[in-house]
C-alpha cells in the first residue's frame, strides 16, 4: 500500500505509513533493561492531584508495604498542568516526581493529552468530535477531541514539549506514557476538518480521482466522482455504504489517531532518551496495532477479563500472546488491570480469592515484565468511583488490599524471569485490515470485529496446552511447525509466499475461511476465493454457504400450527435456516482421534459459516504433477443440521507439501470439539507437543526460558507430577510431585541437568 508523503499540516495530510520513529537499538532491549528493574514492575495509575497532602503521605507508606516500584503519573492532569491556554503550572508535578523518586518509586510520566481541559471545548468548540449523524459531542467525559483538530494537535504537542523540557532528564522518570487508550471512545470523527483531512489522505493514496473511482468501484450505484472535493466520510446515509470507501475510512481513522501519538513521540525523543509507550487495549478493532508498535520502545496493554466468564483465563493468555507478538517476541508490560471489579459492565463481579495474583502470574507467563493496575487508590468521586483500586475505599481492612500486598511480594521474587523469552512452535496469523474489510463487507453474514475466528483457534491451542505466538501477515514463518491462518479476509500474496516456504520445510499450515476473499481494495477475488493461497492449498472456494440460523417467530420453522394448513410450504425444507452442519471424517486418522476423545465418539460439527470448495487438479505433465500433490478430503459435509445441500462436498482438505509439510483448508466454522480433534491430528503431523503433557483440568503450563509456570485456574486442588526444580515464589524444592491449591500457581526454575 502506498501512502502519502508528509506535509507541514499533520491535521490535513497523513504521515507516511510504516516509518518507525524509534531508536532500533533501544527497541531491541527488554523493558526491565530500559526501566532499570531487578524485579517485575508493580504499581498502577496514580492520581494524587485528586487527594490531599495527608493522603499523599499515607500513599507513600502504603506503596512501600505493597512493594510498588512504578506508578503512571499525570494521565488525566491536563487541566491542572495547563489551567488556561498557554499557561503552564508544573511545579506540583515536579515535586511529586521528586517525592516518589526519594521513596524509591519510579514514574511512567504521561503526556496528559488523553482528556483535554474545559477551556479547549469552550474556547475552541470545533475541537470537539462529531458523530456520523452530525452531532457535536460535549464536554464532561473524556477523549472529547477531534483527531484532525488543529487546535488539539497544537496544544497537545505544546504540552508534550513543555513536559519533556522540564522533566526529560529527571532521575525519577523512567518512561514516557503518550495519551491513553487511543480510540477507546473517539475512534472516528465526521466533522468538516476530518472530511478535509480524509480527502487529503485519499489524494496521497490514489493521486487523482480516476484512480479512486477505479479502486472504489464507483460505477456501482452511480457513485462516480469527478473531483476529490465531492468525497465525504461515510457518515449516515440512506442504505448500505460502499465497502471500499469504509475500508479506506477505517485506515484513515487509524492513521489520524496514530499520527497524534507519533507527533508526541518525536517531541519526547528530541528532549529525552527515555523509552516511550502508549497503552494498547488487546485486539481493539479500531487501531492496527501492528503499525502502532513500530513507533514504541515498550509495548503495553490494558486488559480487563470478566471474573464471571469461565473463559476469562483465555482472555489473559490471548492478550499476552498478542502483546508479545506486537513486541516482536520481546517482553511487554501490563499497564492496566483491575485489582478486583470494574464499574463499566452492566453487572460487575469482583475477582475471586487468589485471582489477582493468579492472573498477574499468568500475564508474566505470557511475556509480561510488569504488572500495573488501574488504579492505585480507588476514586471517591467521578465516573470510576466504583472501579476497584489497589487501595480500596475500605483501605487496609479489605481482602483486595491483602491480595495487592501478596501480589507485590510474589512479583518481587521473580527477578530471574525478567527478559526471558517464550518459545512457541505454533503461530496464529492476525491481520487488522482483513478484520476491517470483513466488517465493512455487505454480506454474506454479519461477522464480529474482535477477531472471533483467531480467538477460537488460539483458545483451542491454549486449551490443549500448546504455546502459541500471534504474528502479522508479513512475518517470516519458517521457524514454526504449526501455523494457523483464520479468516484473513484480504488476499495477501506475501503471506502466501511465507506459508509456502514454511510448508516446504515441513510445517503444517491450517487455513480457515473466510480467507482470501477480497484484495486490499475490497474488490472480490475472481476465479474462486483464496486467491494467492490456491496453489498451496490445492483448492478454491466457489461459493459461500452461510447458514442463516433459526427463522423468526413468524417463520415457517417455528410455526407449529401452520403445518396443519400450509400444504405447499410444509413440503419445503430449509437447511440454511439451521445453526449448524455436520461433518463426516474421511479415512481412519481423524476417526481414531474422535474415538479417543470419548465413548461414544463425538461428532464433527461446524457453526453458521460454510463454503463450497473444489479441489484443483494437479498439473497435467508428469514432472509438474510429481512436484505438486493434489489435495485430498479429510472430512466432508454430511446431511445433519444444515448440511443437506452440502452433503458429500469437502469440508476439510489436506495437501501434502515437500517431504513432511502439508497445507490444510477448513471450509467451515468448526466448533470447539471439532477444532480440538483436527488440531490433535495436525499437531501429530507437526510434532508439536504441549508445554507439559497430561495436566489436570484447569491447570495451564507456560514456559519462559528455563522457568515453568503452572497455573491452576480451577476450583479444586490439582496434582502435577514430573516437576523438578525450585519454586521461585516460596523457595521450596520440587522433587517430582506438586499440589496446586485452587486459583494458585507455582513458578519453577527447572533443573536442566
Amino acid at each position: 500500500m502506498t501512502s502519502p508523503a508528509p506535509s507541514a499540516s499533520a491535521a490535513s495530510t497523513p504521515q507516511p505509513e510504516h516509518t518507525p520513529v524509534f531508536d532500533t537499538a533501544a527497541r531491541r532491549s527488554a523493558p526491565h533493561e530500559l526501566l532499570g528493574l531487578t524485579s517485575p514492575a508493580y504499581g498502577g495509575d496514580y492520581n494524587p492531584e485528586q487527594w490531599d497532602e495527608a493522603t499523599l503521605a499515607e500513599d507513600l507508606e502504603l506503596m512501600a508495604e505493597a512493594g510498588v516500584n512504578l506508578v503512571s503519573l499525570g494521565i488525566f492532569s491536563w487541566a491542572r498542568l495547563e489551567p488556561r491556554e498557554g499557561t503552564y503550572e508544573l511545579d506540583w508535578l515536579v515535586e511529586l516526581v521528586g517525592r516518589l523518586h526519594d521513596a524509591g518509586i519510579a514514574v511512567d510520566l504521561a503526556t496528559a493529552t488523553a482528556s483535554p481541559p474545559a477551556w479547549m471545548a469552550t474556547d475552541h468548540p470545533e475541537s470537539l468530535p462529531m458523530t456520523a449523524d452530525g452531532v457535536r459531542l460535549g464536554l464532561g467525559s473524556r477523549q472529547q477531541y477531534c483527531p484532525s483538530s488543529t487546535v488539539y494537535r497544537e496544544r497537545s504537542t505544546a504540552l508534550t514539549r513543555v513536559l519533556a523540557e522540564r522533566l526529560g532528564e529527571h532521575p525519577g522518570v523512567v518512561m514516557w506514557h503518550i495519551g491513553n487508550e487511543y480510540g477507546c471512545h473517539t475512534a472516528e470523527c465526521f466533522c468538516p476538518a476530518c472530511a478535509q483531512a480524509f480527502r487529503a489522505w485519499l489524494a496521497g493514496r490514489y493521486g487523482d480521482v480516476e484512480r479512486l473511482n477505479a479502486a472504489w468501484g464507483t460505477d456501482f450505484w452511480s457513485q462516480r466522482y469527478t473531483s476529490l472535493e465531492q468525497v465525504t466520510p461515510p457518515a449516515a446515509m440512506p442504505t448500505f455504504h460502499n465497502p471500499a470507501q469504509l475500508l479506506d475510512w477505517r485506515r484513515f481513522c487509524d492513521h489520524q489517531l496514530r499520527s497524534l501519538m507519533e507527533a508526541e513521540a518525536r517531541i519526547l525523543r528530541e528532549h529525552s532518551n527515555l523509552p516511550v509507550t502508549t497503552n494498547f487495549m488487546g485486539d481493539f478493532p479500531a487501531t492496527d496495532y501492528w503499525r502502532w508498535a513500530d513507533s514504541l520502545d515498550i509495548v503495553s496493554d490494558d486488559s480487563y477479563p470478566d471474573p464471571a466468564d469461565p473463559a476469562a483465563a483465555h482472555e489473559v493468555a490471548w492478550a499476552g500472546d498478542l502483546m508479545r507478538g506486537l513486541a516482536g517476541g520481546r517482553p511487554w508490560i501490563l499497564m492496566e488491570q483491575a485489582p478486583s471489579a470494574v464499574q463499566w459492565r452492566g453487572r460487575n463481579s469482583p475477582k475471586r480469592p487468589g485471582q489477582l495474583l493468579l492472573w498477574s502470574l499468568a500475564r508474566v507467563a505470557h511475556g509480561a515484565d510488569g504488572i500495573l493496575q488501574f488504579q492505585w487508590r480507588q476514586s471517591r468521586q467521578g465516573a470510576e468511583t466504583f472501579h476497584s483500586g489497589m487501595v480500596p475505599h475500605a483501605g487496609r481492612a479489605s481482602r483486595t488490599w491483602d491480595e495487592v500486598v501478596a501480589t507485590g511480594r510474589a512479583l518481587k521474587r521473580l527477578g530471574p524471569v525478567l527478559g526471558e523469552p517464550v518459545r512457541a512452535e505454533a503461530a496464529v496469523v492476525l491481520d487488522w485490515e482483513s478484520q476491517w474489510a470483513m466488517s465493512s463487507a455487505i454480506g454474506p453474514v454479519e461477522l464480529g470485529e474482535r477477531f472471533e475466528a483467531a480467538r477460537a483457534w488460539h483458545r483451542s491451542l491454549w486449551e490443549t496446552g500448546i504455546a502459541t505466538d500471534v504474528v502479522p501477515v508479513g512475518a517470516e514463518l519458517t521457524g514454526y511447525r504449526l501455523i494457523i491462518v483464520p479468516a484473513v479476509f484480504i488476499d495477501r500474496p506475501e503471506l502466501a509466499r511465507h506459508l509456502e516456504q514454511a510448508a516446504a520445510v515441513d510445517a503444517q499450515v491450517v487455513v480457515a475461511g473466510p480467507t482470501g476473499v477480497v484484495d486490499a481494495g475490497a474488490e472480490a477475488v475472481l476465479g474462486g476465493y483464496l486467491g494467492s493461497l490456491r496453489p498451496l492449498l490445492g483448492v478454491r472456494v466457489t461459493d459461500h454457504a452461510a447458514l442463516s440460523g433459526p427463522v423468526g417467530p413468524e417463520g415457517f420453522n417455528n410455526d407449529s400450527r401452520g403445518v396443519l394448513v400450509n400444504r405447499l410450504s410444509r413440503a419445503v425444507g430449509t437447511p440454511a435456516a439451521e445453526t449448524w452442519t455436520g461433518l463426516e471424517p474421511i479415512g481412519e486418522p481423524l476417526r481414531r482421534v474422535l474415538d479417543r476423545m470419548g465413548s461414544p465418539a463425538p461428532e464433527l460439527r461446524a457453526g453458521g459459516w460454510a463454503e463450497e470448495i473444489r479441489v484443483d487438479e494437479a498439473p497435467g505433465d508428469a514432472e509438474a504433477a510429481q512436484s505438486r500433490e493434489s489435495a485430498e478430503a479429510v472430512a466432508v459435509f454430511d446431511d445433519r443440521g444444515g448440511g443437506a445441500d452440502l452433503a458429500g462436498r469437502p469440508a476439510i482438505t489436506r495437501r501434502a507439501v515437500g517431504s513432511a509439510g502439508a497445507a490444510w483448508y477448513v471450509a467451515a466454522d468448526l466448533d470447539a470439539v471439532s477444532r480440538a480433534a483436527l488440531l490433535t491430528l495436525v499437531c501429530a503431523h507437526a510434532r508439536v507437543r504441549p508445554v507439559v503433557a497430561d495436566l489436570p483440568d484447569g491447570v495451564e503450563a507456560q514456559r519462559r526460558g528455563e522457568i515453568l509456570f503452572l497455573l491452576n485456574h480451577g476450583d479444586r486442588a490439582a496434582e502435577v507430577t514430573g516437576i523438578v526444580g525450585t519454586d521461585l515464589l516460596t523457595g521450596q524444592v520440587c522433587t517430582g510431585h506438586v499440589v496446586l491449591a485452587p486459583r494458585s500457581a507455582l513458578v519453577v526454575r527447572e533443573n536442566t541437568r
